[in-house]
Formats: C-alpha cells, structure tokens, sequence
C-alpha cells in the first residue's frame, strides 16, 4: 500500500500498520507496513512509514549484504534501527534453513541424524548436503530400490548440491537384510562418486552404511 499522507499522524487510525494487523492479520499488510510494525518508531526527522518504505525499496537481497554501517546511511537509520534490520534479517535467514542448528562433524553425528529415515524394508539412499561448518543445508532421499540393492548415477546425487551450493556431500545407504558391511559395489560406486564430486569441487565427506543395529563408516575404513 501506498499512503498519500505525508507523516503517520496524518494516517487515519484505522489504516496504521499496528491497527491493521490487529484488524485484519498480517496477510493484509504490505511489506512496508510490516517493516514498519517492526522498527516500532521513526527518527527525529522521519516517520516509521517512510524509513520503512525506503528500506523495502532497497531490496532485502541488498540488505542483507550491507553492513550496519552502510544501512546508518539510510536517511532516519541510526545504529539501533541498522541492527534492528541486521537482526531480522538474520531470524528470516534461519527460519528458512530446515536444519539451522544441526551441525555433521562425525560419523556419530551424521549416524544419530539419518537413523530413523530409512524404511526397514528396502534399501535406500540418502544425501545430506552440507555447508563450510558441516552445517546441515538439506537432506534429500536420492533413490529408493529393493530389498538388497539400490541404483543411482553421481549425478543425480551432485545435481541438489550444486543447487545449494554446497560444500561438501555425505551419503549414507542401508542393509536391511544384514550386517552393514561394504560390498565391492559399495566400494567401487564410493570412489566412483569421489572422483566426481572432485572434479565438480566438492568434498565427499563419508559414505555410511547402515544395518540393523549399527553402521560403518567408508572413511574411517580407510577407503576415502
């Protein structure tokens, strides 16, 4: 929405961001007002409106690679509203992260969080593709094949990261008639993928195995 007023005293109370959305819920109010609702208060010189509507118009990519001393340039913008926007920026950054606080540092860590998303019944292959810290950026069941065996091209398991721009992949795979030992198949598709992911500048950062009641790791095994 656009406001023909030129402060927010002259706004009828009935069209100001806090009343709208206590009316009419946050879907009825446009980002400006939002923002608006948000920083709380204007400046000495400007009303929360207008500092909210010039900080939309920058653009949120923009803000969110500028400095708090680049936003102090904003016309209104003090130090205590730039960390305002730092801050909410951050928050919307993490909501949209799926797993903003898992962080794969072990075979351990990568086992404890995989576990469960294996059916019992058929052998499946899982990728979890991974930040610089290991973080977590998102993890994606690549195939799912039979009771003992499983088919997938490198590709299909580089396409995701590629598209997140990941750092490093981790791949795990399950036995669930057995013991989880590598098979000369495992082995052979794990350097396979390695050499792949090498050549596309990524880090393979283990491939596991999972049985019934335990795992192994192929790199603690020596074959990465």
């Amino acid at each position: 929405m656009r406001y023909r007023y030129r402060t927010i005293k002259e706004i009828p109370d009935e069209l100001k961001p806090r009343e709208k959305l206590l009316r009419n819920g946050p879907e009825s109010l446009s980002e400006e007002e939002l923002l608006a609702v948000i920083l709380g208060t204007g400046s000495r010189d400007r009303d929360v409106v207008s500092l909210a509507r010039d900080i939309v118009r920058i653009g949120w990519k923009t803000l969110e690679g500028m400095s708090v001393a680049e936003l102090m340039n904003v016309k209104g913008m003090g130090k205590v509203k730039a960390l305002q926007i730092k801050a909410l920026l951050a928050l919307a950054r993490r909501i949209r992260e799926p797993y903003p606080r898992v962080v794969v540092l072990t075979p351990d860590s990568a086992y404890d969080f995989l576990r469960e998303r294996f059916d019992p019944r058929k052998e499946s292959l899982v990728a979890l593709y991974l930040d610089l810290s290991h973080r977590v950026l998102e993890v994606e069941t690549v195939a799912v094949g039979s009771v003992n065996r499983v088919f997938v091209q490198p590709r299909e398991i580089l396409r995701p990261a590629l598209e997140l721009s990941a750092y490093g992949v981790l791949i795990a795979h399950n036995h669930p008639q057995g013991e989880p030992e590598p098979s000369q198949e495992d082995i052979a598709f794990t350097k396979r993928l390695h050499r792949a992911c090498e050549l596309m500048g990524f880090e393979l950062v283990d491939h596991l195995i999972v049985g019934r009641e335990d795992y192994v790791s192929l790199r603690e095994l020596g074959i990465l």
